[in-house]
C-alpha cells in the first residue's frame, strides 16, 4: 500500500493506493469539489507526494485511467528519486522474460570468456530501431554495470532494455512498457509476463521509478534456455515494429494477443472464444475477400488456413477438414447456448484443439508481419 496526497487547487487531498486503485479521503470540502470536477473523467494526470519510503515525501505523477467519485483507477505512476520534479531522457526496463528472449546468460558467458569486463561499464548486445506513435525509437539490450556510479548503481540488475525518450510525459513511458510487455507475451505465448523494475534515467543516473501493473518484485524467469538458438536480429525487429503499430487497447493493425492465457486459464471456454476472435481477425487481414464472402464460413476459413500450414497436422491422423469441423462445432455449442462449459481441462480432445489453434494463430501472425513460410517453420526450434 502506498500513501500520500495529491495537489488540488490550493490544497492537498490524502490518498492510499492498493492494486493501482487510489482512494481519496478527507473531511475537507476540497474532496467534494474534486469529485464534482473529475467524476467519470478519463485519462488525466495528477501530481502529488508519495510516502513510500521513510517520513519524507517524494514527488509523484499519476496517470488516471478513469475515476468514480473519490476513487481513481490508475494506469501507472512515477515516483521521483528526489523531492523535486526531474526531467528524464531514457527508460530502462528489467524483465526476466525478456532476458531469456535476448539470451542474457549466454551473452554474459560469451563476453566474460572473451575477456570483457562487465563490471566496468554496460555493453550493448543488440540495438533495434522501431517506430511507435509516428516517432522513431531505438531499443538497446545491454548487460553489465557502470563502475562510475558506485553505490548508485543497481547491482541486482541482469540485462536491461534501454530506450531514449522523446518527451517527458508519463503516457510515452506507459506506451513503451505496453509494447515490450506484448512482445514478451508473443514470444512466450503466455500473459503472465512481469517486469522486475522500470527505471527513468537522466543521462546515466536514475531520477525516478515507473510503476504499472506489469511490474512485480516476484517476477521470475520461466523461459531460460528456451531461446538459445533464436535469431534475434532476424525476427525481433519485424515483430517489434508490428506490435508497436497499436499501443492502446484497440488493435487495428498489429497482431492479436488477447487470446493468450496464463497457466491457470490455458484451457477455458472463455479463452477458446478469444482464440476464435483472434483467428477471424487475422483471417480478415490475410484473406479479406474470403472473410467477407458469406459462402466462406468459419469451418472453411479454418480448413483453408490449416492447409496453408500442413506441418501443424503432420504428426496426427486428423485432416484439416475434420479438425476444422470439430473447432466449429465447439464454437457453435458455446455461442448458441447448446452447451455450457466450465472448463476444458478434463477434455483431452478440446485441449488438443486449443493447442492447435494457438499454433495456427502464431503462424498467421508471423505471416501478417511479413515472414515467409520458411521463416515461420524455423521461427522456434521447439515449435510447432
Amino acid at each position: 500500500m502506498v500513501k500520500g496526497f495529491i495537489f488540488f487547487r490550493t490544497g492537498k487531498i490524502p490518498f492510499v493506493i492498493e492494486n493501482y486503485r487510489m482512494d481519496l479521503f478527507t473531511d475537507d470540502s476540497l474532496l467534494e469539489i474534486f469529485c464534482k470536477e473529475y467524476n467519470f473523467k478519463e485519462n488525466y494526470i495528477l501530481q502529488g507526494l508519495c510516502f513510500d519510503i521513510g517520513p519524507h515525501g517524494r514527488k509523484a505523477t499519476f496517470l488516471v485511467e478513469n475515476s468514480m467519485g473519490s476513487t481513481c483507477y490508475l494506469r501507472c505512476y512515477i515516483v521521483y528519486t528526489f523531492n523535486k520534479d526531474e526531467t528524464y531522457d531514457r527508460i530502462g526496463i528489467q524483465s526476466p522474460s525478456l532476458d531469456a528472449v535476448f539470451g542474457y546468460e549466454h551473452k554474459y558467458i560469451e563476453m566474460v570468456r572473451s575477456g570483457i569486463n562487465l563490471a566496468l561499464e554496460p555493453k550493448k548486445v543488440y540495438t533495434i530501431p522501431f517506430d511507435m506513435n509516428k516517432q522513431k525509437y531505438e531499443l538497446i539490450f545491454q548487460i553489465g554495470h557502470n563502475h562510475r556510479l558506485g553505490l548508485l548503481e543497481d547491482f541486482s540488475r541482469k540485462g536491461e532494455l534501454i530506450l531514449p525518450l522523446h518527451t517527458n510525459e508519463i503516457q510515452e513511458c506507459y506506451d513503451i512498457a505496453t509494447v515490450l510487455c506484448r512482445l514478451a507475451m508473443f514470444m512466450t505465448s503466455h500473459t503472465d509476463i512481469l517486469f522486475k523494475r522500470i527505471t527513468l534515467y537522466r543521462k546515466e543516473v536514475s531520477v525516478g521509478w515507473f510503476y504499472c501493473p506489469f511490474i512485480s518484485e516476484d517476477a521470475v524467469d520461466r523461459y531460460n534456455g528456451l531461446f538459445y538458438e533464436f535469431d534475434i536480429m532476424k525476427y525481433i525487429p519485424k515483430l517489434l515494429n508490428n506490435i508497436a503499430l497499436d499501443s492502446g487497447n484497440k488493435i487495428t493493425q498489429s497482431i492479436p494477443l488477447g487470446h493468450l492465457g496464463n497457466f491457470d486459464s490455458m484451457f477455458t471456454p472463455q479463452r477458446f472464444v478469444e482464440q476464435i476472435v483472434a483467428f477471424e481477425y487475422l483471417f480478415d487481414k490475410l484473406e479479406h475477400k474470403k472473410a467477407q464472402n458469406l459462402q466462406f464460413p468459419l469451418k472453411k476459413e479454418l480448413e483453408y488456413m490449416f492447409n496453408e500450414y500442413p506441418q501443424l497436422l503432420s504428426q496426427t491422423n486428423l485432416s484439416a477438414e475434420k479438425v476444422s469441423n470439430q473447432i466449429k462445432e465447439i464454437r457453435r455449442t458455446i455461442a448458441h447456448g447448446y452447451a455450457y462449459y466450465y472448463d476444458f481441462k478434463n477434455d483431452r480432445s478440446s485441449k488438443y484443439l486449443m493447442i492447435l489453434l494457438d499454433k495456427l494463430i502464431r503462424c498467421m501472425s508471423l505471416k501478417l508481419i511479413g515472414f515467409s513460410n520458411d521463416d515461420i517453420s524455423n521461427f522456434m526450434p521447439f515449435y510447432p
